[in-house]
């Protein structure tokens, strides 16, 4: 048997002193080696099918003739929001090279959290539900580690018109960015790096900044908002094949304003602390203080309905602010001590389509984010594993 690793010695021992390699019991066997030696050096060995000339072996996993290779390939993710996180951590467990850049400031994409006048405010995605197992397992890891906590269960409502699903509510304990920085840890995120050009050749992928910065890999993973990411590969005269360019142009994301408001008093919204409105103006209405993240009392959250958001998006900070204000100020229940705006071109998706990611693989290209699985963050997150799977 040929091996062609560092660890190639004591795996080549365990190996050929393995009765299952003349049972030829290769799924078996791979699977343990995997365990055995490719976590602990980052590295996933594969049992080479080449040469193998009998269909049944080949098809159950390898060969007559076994060489066993340890492979990691290198992979560049844009975006370090949560389907770019949760894609790098599987890839990277699996023993891949994986680096994340991402033209922001901070980690966690739409769920971003801001801090001014003492306040700290989430002005991004607000929580999240648990729908399938494998979500639920990864809240359960999150909640031991206090990373999030249930902030309340249901559709609060000022009318009370909506009906109680009893799926409770999840929120960041310090905010909803603090996922983000949890699920950060231990990779390689390059932040403050805004990718200006694309090039695919010769089975690689090279991407490079403004700067003359430069990123180098075997394959892409792209999670921004769809629109962005196919304006990048457009400017860089990548072309995607039809039916992958035309699935992810019906793609469409809703705008919204995000009004941060620090009140001189405690706000008026009851108990949880947040309302879905769902009006023309106000889509959403929160008082971090209630919910748990901010220690200053009236730190407020308003989100516009995506109509408004569309209607006045190139108006200026100080009109959109006076409409909102004015819009719930039933619910503010004291005067604004400062304000600041955040405008979200692509808050969340309009027409989201449920395939988990899309692959593209004679590009070595994948596309991941909420968009392609159901607009939520349970679904950005699931989106990333299914990515890491279609790469890995």
């Amino acid at each position: 048997m040929r091996f062609n690793s560092p660890p190639a010695k004591a795996v080549a021992n365990w190996v050929n002193n393995d009765v299952r390699v003349r049972q030829r019991r290769h799924p078996e066997l791979a699977k343990d080696l995997y365990n055995q030696f490719g976590k602990s050096h980052r590295q996933r060995p594969i049992i080479s099918t080449e040469n193998c000339s009998k269909t049944l072996c080949a098809s159950q996993f390898p060969p007559c003739s076994l060489c066993l290779i340890f492979i990691m390939a290198t992979i560049l993710i844009l975006g370090a929001g949560l389907s770019g996180l949760s894609a790098a951590r599987q890839l990277q467990e699996q023993g891949h090279e994986v680096t994340i850049v991402d033209k922001g400031r901070g980690i966690g994409g739409r769920m971003a959290t801001r801090r001014f006048e003492g306040g700290i405010f989430d002005h991004g995605a607000q929580f999240f539900t648990v729908r399938s197992e494998a979500f639920q397992a990864e809240l359960e890891k999150w909640e031991s580690q206090k990373v999030v906590g249930e902030w309340f269960q249901g559709f609060p409502t000022p009318d009370n018109r909506k009906p109680d699903d009893h799926y409770p509510r999840f929120r960041g304990t310090t905010g909803m960015t603090g996922i983000g920085k949890y699920l950060a840890q231990d990779l390689n995120v390059h932040l403050s790096t805004e990718i200006a050009a694309l090039s695919y050749e010769n089975g690689g992928w090279t991407a490079k900044t403004a700067s003359g910065e430069s990123f180098s890999s075997e394959k892409l993973l792209l999670t921004a908002p769809v629109p962005q990411s196919l304006a990048l590969l457009a400017t860089s005269g990548v072309s995607l094949p039809t039916q992958a360019r035309e699935t992810l142009q019906s793609l469409h994301y809703e705008p919204c304003f995000a009004l941060l408001v620090q009140l001189e008093k405690p706000s008026a919204i009851p108990a949880p602390g947040a309302f879905f409105v769902e009006g023309e103006t106000i889509y959403w209405i929160a008082d971090n203080s209630q919910k748990g993240i901010s220690s200053i009392a009236g730190s407020v959250t308003i989100h516009s309905s995506g109509t408004f958001a569309k209607q006045h998006y190139n108006d200026s900070e100080a009109t959109v602010a006076s409409l909102l204000l004015d819009a719930t100020k039933q619910w503010l229940g004291s005067e604004p001590k400062s304000w600041q705006l955040r405008r979200w071109r692509y808050s969340k998706p309009e027409n989201p389509i449920n395939i988990g990611a899309l692959h593209v693989p004679e590009l070595n290209v994948c596309f991941a984010g909420d968009a392609l699985n159901g607009a939520k963050i349970e679904g950005a997150f699931t989106s990333g594993l299914k990515a890491a799977d279609l790469l890995g």
